[in-house]
């Protein structure tokens, strides 16, 4: 009995081998399963990474295009320079932008614009003491319509009666109002830029009133930053000087925003503003150019003025670069009443007018303006008295070079202006003398010869440059090229018309 019930117990003898070999035909059905999706996917991701890598140059050149196109617009004063020597099919190539990736630019002139229309192009030469004529340049030049035909003529009223405007406007004397200018008082002592910053050796004034002389004599460069200046005495410029007179198209020492903050004590209030700068002369105020003081060379370049319309107190400022402040008072005193200037038979000058503290036109005065003394003698006084100094005067009596630019208007009907070079000697050879902007005065003399390169009169000065860049990668491929149409003002603004980057 027992052994039977142990036969019982034990399990058959081929119960445990039906399973053998199950696993092994799962194992290779998943072997062929994974060959079949892996295999894919590994070609795949390779060809989605070889296709990343070129991928990744594509858009590394397209931004180095770009980025090229960024670095030309970056300076657009220095672009405005090269690209106006360029023609429609004669491009110019600007300097390499320095990136890891090859590119070179170039620029092609499309189109120029000038300042103004011919309806807005006042008299360029115009003077207005009775009975003086103009000297014997502007008589025989050809360009008739830029000089008065007035100028000189025997009723002194006659000009300010009929033939200004306030306005610049064709056929007519330009006589603007003055700007509004700031009362604070300034140090005939220029400021220094921080050379322990970084800053290269310059000298810097800044926008406001001063009433001790100035002498500019020396190596040191000098910035005046941009703004209005009121002068109520001689401005010199001498011996080496190298000035530049506001913020614009011709570089200066330094610029409005770094002398603002880093000229050594700069003042709190700087009073800048615009582009260029304007001169205002009162009372004593004159300038004066010469190199009697020995000098390697001199140079005064003012920058045109440019304001916003929306600025109102210095909005007659724009486009003028010296002016004086006209009509008489009996005595210095600011309180006493203006008039007019009035020499019977020889000159006639309305006073100033200025925005007043409500926005409106009033006398100068209200601005803490003197009208220039620097005016013709009373012909009632016998014997007569001496004639004054001229207000604006450029006396050159030895050799070396001189560049004087006024590209803006200068505006002085009661005083003169002189251009003195001797004939002889060489001494015109390597001077410079540009009054572009035009001249209202009540004398133009020039007694002996002329600079060199000499004009009076209102240029078609080109303000504004439509440009065409042309960048593109210049080594391995996708070749990249990037097209962009921009206006380039002469101030320094600057617009893209349109742009576009794209393989080759």
């Amino acid at each position: 009995m027992k052994l039977r019930e142990n036969w019982a117990e034990a399990p058959p003898a081929r119960a445990g081998k039906r399973d053998e070999g199950t696993i092994l035909v799962i194992a290779l059905v998943s072997i062929i399963i994974a060959t079949l999706i892996v295999g894919p996917m590994l070609q795949y991701a390779i060809a989605e990474t070889h296709g990343s890598r070129i991928s990744d140059a594509k858009t590394r050149r397209v931004e180095a295009v770009k980025g090229a196109l960024r670095i030309a617009l970056a300076d657009p004063p220095s672009l405005y320079k090269i690209c106006n020597n360029a023609g429609l099919n004669n491009g110019k190539v600007l300097a390499d932008p320095q990136l890891s990736i090859g590119v070179t630019s170039t620029c092609y002139k499309m189109q120029s614009n000038f300042a103004e229309d011919v309806t807005k192009k006042p008299y360029g030469v115009s003077s207005v003491q009775a009975n003086v004529p103009l000297p014997a340049q502007f008589i025989t030049v050809p360009a008739q319509t830029q000089v008065y035909p007035g100028s000189g003529q025997a009723n002194p009223n006659a000009w300010r009666t009929n033939d200004t405007s306030v306005t610049r406007t064709q056929g007519k004397v330009w006589t603007p109002n003055l700007p509004a200018h700031a009362l604070s008082p300034r140090s005939p002592t220029p400021y220094a830029m921080d050379t322990t910053a970084g800053f290269a050796a310059c000298n810097v004034y800044f926008p406001g009133t001063y009433t001790n002389p100035i002498v500019i004599s020396g190596p040191t460069p000098t910035y005046f930053a941009s703004g209005i200046y009121y002068f109520e005495n001689t401005v010199t410029i001498t011996g080496n000087a190298n000035v530049v007179v506001g913020g614009g198209s011709v570089d200066g020492c330094t610029t409005d925003q770094e002398a603002a903050f880093y000229a050594i004590n700069a003042p709190t209030t700087h009073n800048i503003t615009g582009l260029g700068g304007t001169f205002v002369f009162g009372y004593q105020g004159r300038l004066i150019v010469n190199n009697s003081v020995a000098g390697t060379g001199m140079s005064l370049v003012f920058n045109q003025r440019y304001v916003a319309p929306t600025d109102l107190s210095n909005l007659p400022s724009a486009s003028v670069n010296i002016v004086s402040v006209n009509g008489e008072l009996l005595n210095s005193d600011l309180t006493n009443t203006v008039t007019d200037l009035n020499r019977t038979g020889v000159l006639s000058v309305p006073y100033s007018l200025a925005p007043g503290t409500d926005g409106t036109l009033a006398a100068a005065t209200v601005n803490k303006y003197r009208p220039s003394v620097l005016v013709p003698p009373d012909p009632a006084i016998v014997p007569a008295p001496a004639d004054t100094s001229p207000i604006v005067e450029v006396n050159l009596t030895a050799t070396g070079t001189l560049n004087l630019q006024v590209p803006g208007y200068v505006d002085v009907p009661q005083g003169r202006l002189l251009v003195s070079v001797p004939v002889a000697g060489g001494i015109a050879t390597g001077k410079t003398v540009n009054f572009s902007g035009g001249v209202l005065a009540r004398t133009i003399e020039i007694p002996a010869g002329s600079p060199a390169t000499f004009s009076i009169g209102i240029a078609d000065v080109v303000v504004q440059i439509v440009v065409r860049i042309h960048s593109e990668t210049t080594t391995d491929l996708p070749k990249i090229i990037g097209e962009a149409i921009v206006q380039v003002n002469q101030n320094g603004g600057y617009a893209v018309n349109s742009s576009s980057v794209g393989a080759m």
